[in-house]
């Protein structure tokens, strides 16, 4: 949320709602990423108030994961990864 360690309570709600009102979803249209953001500043304000981790995070996350691997056999978020899964696609001896 940008605040420093030792900020009161009224700080950090003052920061959440400028951060969620800047990085609004419905604000956002445009930008892939706004969800996930939204997410993680009321993750963080959760936190910083209550000293709970976010489920919806760890939802977010599992499903950002799952996008990621193509069934099961490679993860695209690497160049590795992606590199196996392009030659089996482009150049296996499948028929």
């Amino acid at each position: 949320l940008g605040v420093s360690e030792s900020a009161g309570i009224d700080e950090i709600k003052r920061a959440w709602r400028e951060k969620s009102l800047a990085y609004h979803p419905d604000h956002n249209k445009d930008d892939p990423q706004a969800h996930k953001q939204f997410i993680l500043i009321n993750c963080a304000y959760k936190f910083l108030l209550e000293g709970k981790g976010c489920d919806e995070l760890e939802q977010e996350d599992k499903l950002t994961e799952e996008k990621l691997s193509t069934d099961g056999k490679y993860r695209l978020d690497n160049p590795w990864g992606y590199f196996a899964w392009w030659r089996e696609n482009y150049f296996s001896d499948k028929e």
